[in-house]
């Protein structure tokens, strides 16, 4: 299990405008990106939350399954996948080894032109991961465990005179 994500404010601002962008670009319904474990990070377009997190959690598992399949291809990864149906299409492409933007668009899009301007903002989304990483280096700002660590069961006792 990886760690959870540090996204600070004024990167969270540029993802969702960059997804804001490419939503209106492509004419999509949705876009969003998710982590590798499932979690949705930031989000544009006509989806409820339930189903963005489900959705995310799907995708997360079908990208693995994917890339075990490139494994046992002797291919490194692959940069994206399609998936289509007779009304909507599903155009997933990794961002970086741990995210990947989703982008759900129907036929009143083209195909064509969503990857065109996924290949854009794919760029940008990439600079903005990077600036995050920095930033997380240069402050040693990393995760910590759990907020209870350290805490026993004598201690919450005393807290709460039990």
């Amino acid at each position: 299990m990886q760690e959870n994500f540090i996204i600070y404010n004024e990167e969270y601002v540029l993802i969702k405008d960059i997804l804001r962008k490419l939503k209106g670009n492509t004419n999509a319904k949705a876009v969003f990106i998710t982590d590798s474990e499932g979690h949705c990070i930031a989000s544009s377009g006509e989806m409820d939350d339930l189903n963005l997190n489900s959705i995310s959690s799907l995708i997360a598992g079908s990208v693995a399954a994917i890339n075990s399949i490139a494994q046992m291809l002797k291919i490194e990864n692959f940069n994206a996948v399609l998936n289509e149906s007779s009304k909507e299409c599903l155009h997933i492409s990794l961002i970086n080894d741990r995210t990947m933007l989703v982008v759900i668009f129907d036929n009143s899009s083209n195909l064509g032109l969503v990857r065109f301007r996924v290949r854009s903002a794919l760029e940008e989304l990439v600079k903005v991961f990077q600036t995050i990483n920095k930033k997380l280096k240069a402050s040693d700002k990393i995760p910590l465990g759990s907020p209870f660590e350290g805490v026993s069961d004598e201690d919450i006792d005393r807290i709460f005179g039990d």
